[in-house]
């Protein structure tokens, strides 16, 4: 026989095997290009500035920026020197402290004379807490009033442009 179950069986390929890499090279091209769009477009925004961020600083603000930022180096140094002063006077309350201890277990509690000498060195240990207390509170104040100094230059002058021929104008004056 000659008909068809004799002949070898011919692989037959899927119609859409020829078709996939055009359809994936389409998809691919169509990705690479934005979409049109048929909705309205809003209109560009102006380059104009629109808030304090991106304008130029006048003359005047610049001027009133180098002045915040003085004030700010001013309120830190002397910031700076409270917490160096404080820091001393603390290990000075505790080096007392430890020196007391030691002497309150060697202090003859029989004489009244020690007895009162001991307290005397305590009150003015206990002086020096309030006065290093007195100097914490104001350290507390100024640190708070150089936070609102640099919050208020970071807000209205830092990362913002400047003529660099207004800046020299500025030293120039000084």
């Amino acid at each position: 026989m000659t008909g068809f179950a004799f002949r070898a069986p011919r692989v037959m390929a899927a119609p859409n095997t020829f078709l996939a890499p055009l359809v994936l090279a389409a998809v691919a091209v169509a990705a690479a290009f934005p979409a049109p769009s048929f909705a309205q477009k809003t209109p560009p925004k102006s380059t104009a500035s629109t808030g304090p961020k991106d304008s130029i600083l006048t003359p005047a603000q610049l001027q009133e920026c180098l002045k915040q930022k003085e004030r700010l180096h001013a309120q830190t140094e002397e910031a700076l020197k409270d917490k160096a002063q404080i820091e001393a006077e603390k290990a000075e309350i505790g080096r007392l402290g430890t020196s007391l201890s030691d002497e309150l277990a060697t202090i003859d509690r029989s004489s009244e004379d020690a007895v009162a000498a001991y307290n005397a060195k305590v009150d003015q240990r206990d002086k020096l807490i309030d006065a290093y207390q007195g100097r914490v509170g104001a350290y507390n104040t100024k640190a708070e009033q150089v936070k609102a100094t640099k919050d208020s230059y970071e807000k209205a002058c830092e990362n913002r442009r400047y003529d660099e021929r207004d800046l020299n104008d500025l030293k120039r004056k000084k």
